[in-house]
């Protein structure tokens, strides 16, 4: 019987210290970070190096969209991912058009005129070639898992 109750006074006491810690870190106000950490974290951000190229007529890389679907696996099991990039500028054309990729690697050969990482993170789409108003360029990749594709960076003309 006195093993029983010391037992249960260690666990009363142990629940009582783990409730006194998250009430401590639960009181304490959270401060901001120091200014050297913002600023890695800005430096550290996309959005702060992405270049934002924009031209009179409105022609920026918001006007190049990429969309990215599930595809049938292969079958191996491998899953397989459609993707479109298209220049959704009604007026003008893009080219020289860059993507965030990682490190991009696909089991299934995909045409390096249509798509290919030229270095980490940097992908280039349709060879830079001109992709006029409407324009897309679509391929397949297979891996274990979905790569994260964002345009980073175009160039356009009028």
């Amino acid at each position: 019987m006195a093993q029983g109750f010391q037992m249960r006074s260690t666990a009363a006491v142990a629940v009582a210290i783990l409730l006194l810690l998250a009430s401590e870190a639960a009181s304490v106000p959270s401060s901001p970070l120091p200014q050297q950490d913002q600023t890695r974290k800005m430096l550290n951000s996309r959005e702060y190096y992405r270049p934002e190229i924009s031209t009179p007529d409105g022609c920026s890389m918001e006007n190049v969209e990429v969309y990215q679907n599930d595809a049938p696996h292969q079958a191996s099991g491998i899953p397989a991912y459609s993707v479109e990039v298209i220049n959704s500028c009604v007026s003008c054309t893009v080219y020289d058009v860059h993507l965030s990729c990682g490190n991009f690697a696909s089991t299934d050969l995909v045409d390096p005129a249509e798509f290919r990482r030229i270095a980490y993170d940097d992908c280039l789409v349709n060879d830079g070639k001109a992709m006029g108003p409407g324009d897309s360029v679509s391929f397949h990749y297979s891996n274990s898992f979905q790569y994260p594709l964002e345009v980073a960076s175009v160039a356009c003309n009028n």
